[in-house]
């Protein structure tokens, strides 16, 4: 919805002082933005990622699903200090897509990496796939065991096999169900802190970075 025109000149002698302060408020709000994050889900067809966001952004449980070649969702998320715009886009399992995942991750800042508990072929194509990120290999992300309805009890085998790579990945791993919400809020929510840490790092460093300049007197000599 467009934001109704504002006045360039407040005339104040056709409102009252309360009326004033309101409006001041208002015009202050106006130029408050929300932070926005961009979140890409990636991972082998059929895992459940379409299933997870729709449960993430809307809160219901889609079963059948049309194989997703890219889509793009939105969700403001409500938090004590204010919240947070969350992006959140879909990519495509299938490797004939993959330069539109690719074209994703570029303007992601984090990366929600799936794969399905019920079958475990799709946790040993990760390594595989996340080698064709090239440049952006090293974005924040999350290791997502979706399906855990599916089973209830996990091997020793497939769990050291999730927390070797969560290990070498240096990512937290997080057990969701996209059919009874659990898991997917976390996993979400997770991601952000991660980027929102990467980023705080990045601002950080370059702060470091950044020499301080001499001051010049009148006469255009350097001042130490």
């Amino acid at each position: 919805m467009p934001l109704p025109a504002t006045q360039s000149v407040l005339d104040l002698g056709s409102c009252s002082p309360v009326e004033s302060q309101e409006t001041l408020v208002q015009s202050q709000n106006v130029d408050k933005r929300l932070p926005e994050y961009k979140v890409v889900v990636v991972g082998a067809s059929a895992v459940g990622k379409s299933a997870l966001i729709i449960q993430m952004i809307y809160k219901q449980f889609v079963k059948d699903h049309d194989p997703t070649i890219q889509d793009t969702y939105w969700k403001d998320v409500v938090q004590d200090e204010g919240g947070y715009v969350l992006q959140v886009m879909d990519t495509s399992g299938q490797d004939i897509h993959r330069s539109l995942c690719n074209h994703c991750l570029a303007s992601g800042d984090g990366v929600l990496v799936v794969f399905a508990l019920d079958d475990l072929s799709t946790l040993h194509q990760l390594p595989q796939m996340r080698a064709t990120w090239g440049t952006h290999v090293n974005q924040p992300l999350v290791l997502v065991g979706n399906k855990c309805d599916l089973v209830p009890t996990i091997s020793e085998d497939a769990r050291a096999a999730v927390a070797a790579l969560a290990k070498s990945w240096g990512a937290p791993f997080v057990e969701t169900s996209a059919k009874t919400q659990k898991g997917v809020e976390e996993a979400f929510s997770l991601l952000v802190r991660e980027i929102q840490r990467t980023q705080e790092a990045k601002a950080g460093a370059a702060k470091k970075n950044v020499r301080p300049q001499k001051a010049m007197c009148t006469c255009g000599c350097s001042v130490a």
